[in-house]
């Protein structure tokens, strides 16, 4: 009795005791989680968020003085659902406790709202610096922020940061970890394929039946096709097996920093954030916002309050580009004769103008259109035109000489009917045609004839020397040189076509060769309107100088250099410091006449082939040239180097 009761005692102190120990552990929870939930409610109503400020590139690559040892940083190597490697790192900087990425950082914080920042070789290297506060700091917690940059009505939205909680970090190792071993138990195809098979058996009952069994059929008989099938199943299964496992995955393309805070409340995490753009025309100006999210579990907790706008303040050296135009000698004839080919073709012993034969309403469309524009042109006027009408050979030749003039006097009419309707269809102020003794009124009243006597036509009867060439060419009559030689030497040009029409391949030569004969030819004959001289010499921007130019103000500096390289003047050199060619820009500005943008430009150059006394002589010249180029050193990070460095304006 004595002993039951003594057990009974022990038990009930037990039980006692791990009553207490479990109010106390779940009291201690509910202080953590009052902690917590105060702290996301805080974080909830926008009391907190990251802070960002604009940084340079010392920032990012300089290290502290103090600071000679840097420790390798922690890498962390996983693996997404596709198998592809992740590699993270971050380093903790001893002396102030803030986790970076790869470099150490300064610890000097620029509060500033906005900076200028020079584009080089056609990009900007933007450079911010974010804080992120105590109170988003939390072991079950992941932080993520995502910057945003506007410029020319455009929005970039740039990598995103991850500021991870040592537990959460813990609990995506234990979800990999589970998703992991799920996989280890799935056997690839490939090795399923034998894995899966009893081979010897199989092996053996082919043997003993020969040839009377097809392979397949053996290897389906033999076949494990329990273990197979749930080998297939799992596998099929891994993807919906990853999403039950891993609710926080690993940062997979788009992030640039994902770093683990090991032991929050210590202060501010400070990261340089480093973004490269490329320059465009007209990029002035920068904006940069930061919007955060908090997560845990899965799931997010709250959207963080966005950041005060930074600015950046774009500058380029394409600003020194000199807009002067530069013009070329040019000699202006009076005279204009051009010649347009028209393949119109007509029925076979007709010489009406019909639309609907061959491509004749491409043609006439094509004539029309170059007649219109001719007429409407504010510098030329027409003086003539000249139709060639041309026929094919077959036939008689008297009938071929009649049919020709009669083709050519229906062209004839069909430009002159265009002209007139094109007449009408413009003011009567401007255009008036006389079909007899014709008279061209433009707008200031001065009038030259064009009429029927402005169009003269030349008859070919028979298109000969055309048809020869052709023949020699065609591929599918396969004329030899004899018998063209024999056509050639033919003088009755009747006897020559029979010659040519008892050959293989007649109907072809009738069906194809022929109506490319039966072609138009046009030369139009135009004068320069108010031009009294044969030539004018005169001046005329240089279109190609300018396209250049053009290139060099929209950053386009590539092509600016392929422009203006010809030229070897200042805005080539210009060029050629945007491309960071800068002993090529020195030999042509060392030659240039000295005025405050040239010593400016040899100032730059000087300064970054390392000639620091140079280039400090030749911006002071500058300076004294036009006080302005004193506030520009500011922005350029060659010349603002060597005012802080020499303190060229302290007595100012």
């Amino acid at each position: 009795m004595e002993t039951v009761g003594y057990k009974g005692c022990c038990w009930a102190l037990a039980v006692r005791r791990v009553s207490i120990i479990v109010v106390v552990v779940v009291a201690a929870l509910m202080m953590v989680g009052c902690a917590g939930g105060r702290k996301l409610s805080y974080v909830r109503e926008g009391g907190v968020t990251a802070e960002v400020a604009v940084g340079s590139l010392d920032d990012v690559y300089s290290a502290p003085a103090n600071d000679t040892v840097q420790k390798p940083p922690e890498v962390i190597e996983v693996k997404d659902l596709q198998g592809n490697s992740i590699i993270m790192n971050a380093v903790m900087d001893d002396e102030s406790g803030e986790m970076v990425a790869v470099e150490q950082l300064n610890e000097i914080v620029v509060e500033a709202r906005f900076r200028h920042v020079a584009e080089r070789n056609g990009v900007v290297d933007l450079v911010f610096e974010l804080a992120v506060p105590e109170q988003l700091q939390r072991s079950m917690w992941q932080v993520r922020f995502l910057p945003r940059y506007m410029f020319l009505g455009d929005t970039l939205a740039a990598d995103k940061i991850f500021i991870t909680g040592t537990r959460f970090r813990k609990v995506q190792e234990w979800e990999y970890r589970m998703y992991g071993n799920y996989m280890g138990r799935v056997v690839p195809q490939e090795v399923a394929d034998t894995l899966y098979h009893r081979e010897k058996m199989m092996e053996r009952f082919v043997a003993r039946n020969g040839n009377n069994v097809a392979d397949t059929a053996a290897r389906k008989h033999f076949r494990k096709g329990i273990l197979a099938g749930i080998n297939s199943r799992m596998a099929r299964a891994s993807e919906k097996i990853y999403n039950r496992f891993v609710v926080d995955p690993y940062p997979v393309g788009g992030v640039r920093l994902d770093s683990v805070v090991h032991d929050p409340g210590k202060g501010k995490i400070r990261y340089f954030y480093l973004q490269r753009i490329e320059a465009r025309a007209g990029l002035r100006r920068v904006d940069m916002v930061m919007d955060g999210e908090v997560y845990t579990n899965g799931r997010r907790l709250c959207s963080l309050k966005g950041t005060e706008p930074i600015t950046f303040y774009i500058s380029s050296i394409s600003s020194f580009t000199d807009n002067t135009g530069r013009y070329l000698k040019k000699v202006i004839s009076r005279d204009l004769h051009f010649d347009a080919m028209y393949n119109i073709e007509f029925r076979k012993g007709e010489w009406k103008i019909d639309p609907g034969v061959g491509d004749n309403w491409r043609e006439l469309a094509s004539l029309k259109d170059n007649i219109s524009q001719i007429l409407s042109n504010e510098d030329y006027v027409m003086d003539s035109i000249h139709i060639t009408a041309a026929c094919s050979p077959e036939g008689k030749m008297h009938v071929n000489s009649k049919l020709s003039g009669r083709r050519g006097e229906s062209i004839k009419n069909y430009v002159m009917e265009y002209m007139r309707q094109y007449r009408d269809s413009l003011e009567s102020s401007v255009w008036e045609i006389n079909e007899d003794d014709g008279y061209e009124g433009d707008v200031n009243g001065k009038s030259e004839g064009f009429g029927n006597g402005n169009i003269r036509i030349t008859e070919i009867s028979e298109d000969w020397e055309s048809l020869y060439a052709i023949l020699r060419k065609d591929t599918v009559l396969g004329c030899g040189s004899e018998m063209l030689e024999k056509c050639i030497k033919e003088t009755d040009p009747d006897r020559r076509e029979e010659l040519l029409t008892g050959m293989d391949g007649s109907g072809y030569l009738q069906r194809v060769i022929y109506p490319r004969l039966r072609r138009v030819k046009f030369n139009f004959k135009l004068h320069r309107k108010g031009m009294l001289k044969d030539t004018v010499h005169t001046t005329v921007l240089d279109s190609v100088y300018m396209s250049g130019v053009e290139a060099l103000k929209n950053r386009d500096y590539k092509r600016a250099v392929t422009l203006l390289r010809p030229y070897d003047c200042y805005n080539t050199a210009v060029a050629y410091v945007c491309m960071d060619y800068n002993n090529s820009a020195l030999d042509i500005l060392s030659r240039l006449p000295r005025d405050a943008r040239r010593d400016y430009m040899l100032a730059v150059v000087y300064g970054r082939l390392g000639d620091e006394k140079l280039a400090v002589e030749h911006f002071l010249n500058s300076v004294e040239q036009d006080e302005a180029m004193r506030h520009r050193g500011n922005l350029d990070p060659e010349i603002s180097a060597l005012i802080k460095k020499y303190g060229l304006f302290n007595n100012f």
